[in-house]
């Protein structure tokens, strides 16, 4: 099996400072679904699970799937259409279903 070897030299710049800002938002991201998670572990409250899910999709699945794209698209010379239409297109339905979960934690009334 060969390993796949990215000389991080030959990467722009420009590809250095967009992995670190998806670095950056997945951590914050990440420090905010733990937080709704352990409101749920101790309140019980099914509206948590809902946002942390739909946190979670916005905040840390849509910068992974973009780093991703990013991160190996470069190295296999990936055509357009994976920059210019299915990647934007994956990251819009995360979005569209983080969305959807954080406004149903929110139409949740008094159930636990």
């Amino acid at each position: 099996m060969i390993a796949m070897q990215i000389d991080l030299t030959s990467l722009p710049t420009q590809y250095f400072v967009l992995f670190v800002t998806f670095g950056i938002v997945i951590a914050l991201g990440l420090f905010i679904v733990y937080q709704a998670y352990q409101g749920y572990r101790r309140n019980g409250n099914r509206r948590m699970v809902f946002l942390a899910i739909g946190l979670a999709l916005i905040t840390v699945a849509s910068p992974l799937i973009a780093a991703f794209v990013a991160l190996f698209g470069l190295p296999f010379g990936s055509d357009g259409d994976i920059y210019q239409f299915y990647m934007p297109l994956i990251t819009s339905i995360l979005d569209i279903l983080g969305v959807g979960c954080i406004l149903y934690s929110l139409s949740i009334r008094g159930e636990s």
